[in-house]
């Protein structure tokens, strides 16, 4: 069933163009990365957040009527919180990040930096579970199997695009042709040293790590909702469980992921630095604007809640 209070056009037009709010919410339902894809569309995707994670959640579990309104009441306090506590951070983070990117940058700063958005992305993870933990204790076995089979078709998705060709593996300059065209949106263009830059150190990485790290949390927050199902555990233990499972992505329990994790965002801090100190003048500009438009919409979100809270 669809949540009718959903506009399709709406919907449809901030789901596939939304930063912000797409990815932050897909982070708590798929433990991905927060990203910001288009300046001029965050305003947009945040102020439809709330319609797009309650399309989510529909999407992904197929909610009944009870649910539906549940989960209309957590999203609805979730981004109140979220809006009121947040979005002033990130645009103070934004800010000193601008300011640090003028001049040259250490991987050091950069991992720094990686290390404050995480912390941000792990206080919505800790806001969110009591949240999660009340839709978790109402789902069916069909609906956790639902979500399994919508992650598993997502996963598949993404390994043929990662794997063009049947038991063929990605070159190291297909990868470096996707990783450059991010850079691309960051910085306008890229010029040659960075793109030597982009496949000296992609070819120091895992090539599938990151996907198989992605694939084995979702497999972890599916087995999790099935235990919440089978044990029928308290709010209390059910919300202990998510904050648990939140907390561990960014530090695995397991030893031999925890040391890949850190190997990874070192050699991801490496490579934005270097593609940073390589940048030219006009490209840097071009990074300092996007990074201030940034800035500036979060400002804005956030006299819009502080007018919202006075009216």
């Amino acid at each position: 069933m669809e949540i009718s209070e959903i506009d399709r056009s709406t919907r449809d037009v901030a789901a596939r163009r939304t930063g912000l709010a797409a990815h932050a919410w897909r982070f708590l339902l798929l433990s991905v990365t927060l990203l910001v894809t288009a300046c001029s569309t965050l305003k947009l995707g945040y102020n439809n957040a709330d319609m797009l994670l309650l399309y989510s959640l529909d999407s992904y579990f197929d909610l009944d009527d009870k649910q539906q309104e549940l989960a209309r009441e957590r999203v609805r306090s979730l981004l109140n919180w979220h809006r009121t506590t947040q979005l002033a951070g990130y645009a103070q983070l934004l800010t000193e990040t601008q300011r640090k990117v003028d001049g040259r940058v250490s991987t050091a700063e950069v991992a720094a930096m990686q290390q404050q958005m995480n912390a941000r992305l792990a206080a919505i993870g800790e806001q969110v579970a009591p949240d999660l933990a009340a839709l978790a204790l109402t789902l069916t076995p069909a609906q956790i199997d639902r979500f399994a089979g919508k992650l598993a078709k997502d996963a598949s998705k993404a390994r043929r695009e990662l794997v063009r060709f049947a038991g063929a593996r990605e070159s190291l300059e297909e990868r470096a042709k996707r990783y450059t065209e991010r850079a691309e949106s960051w910085f306008g263009s890229v010029n040659d040293e960075q793109a030597q830059i982009v496949q000296a150190v992609l070819a120091t990485r895992p090539e599938t790590w990151w996907m198989d790290e992605r694939e084995r949390r979702q497999s972890e927050m599916v087995q999790l909702l099935r235990r919440i199902h089978d044990e029928k555990p308290s709010a209390v233990e059910a919300t202990k469980r998510l904050r648990e499972y939140f907390a561990h992505l960014a530090e695995p329990r397991d030893e031999a992921r925890r040391i890949a994790l850190a190997e990874y965002r070192q050699s991801t801090a490496e490579l934005v630095a270097r593609l940073i100190n390589a940048a030219t003048p006009a490209q840097r500009a071009v990074l300092g604007k996007k990074l201030r438009g940034y800035a500036e919409d979060f400002v804005a979100l956030t006299a819009e809640a502080g007018n919202s809270g006075r009216s």
